[in-house]
């Protein structure tokens, strides 16, 4: 072959190698979002059962949302201190 179609199919070899990288980090990315959603999903459903039982504990459920709530607000407050 001449230098230059040795130089072309090396560039060939070299672009479909990349190609198959690609692909693979793609894939591998895709699996550890999934892995990372599930356990989120999962850390999210033990934290509501814990909260769940703790209301059921103490028969105080409005109490516990109405202690959410005032740190919400509080949070926009000082959120909204903040950017004045």
């Amino acid at each position: 072959m001449l230098p230059k179609q040795d130089i072309m199919l090396k560039l060939a070899e070299i672009e479909e190698s990349l190609n198959q990288l690609e692909q693979s980090l793609h894939d591998r990315i895709s699996v550890e979002e999934e892995e990372g959603l599930g356990t989120l999903s999962d850390q999210i459903q033990k934290m509501d059962s814990q909260l769940s039982s703790l209301e059921r504990k103490t028969g105080s459920k409005t109490v516990l949302m109405k202690n959410r709530e005032k740190s919400y607000v509080l949070q926009k407050l000082e959120l909204s201190f903040k950017t004045s």
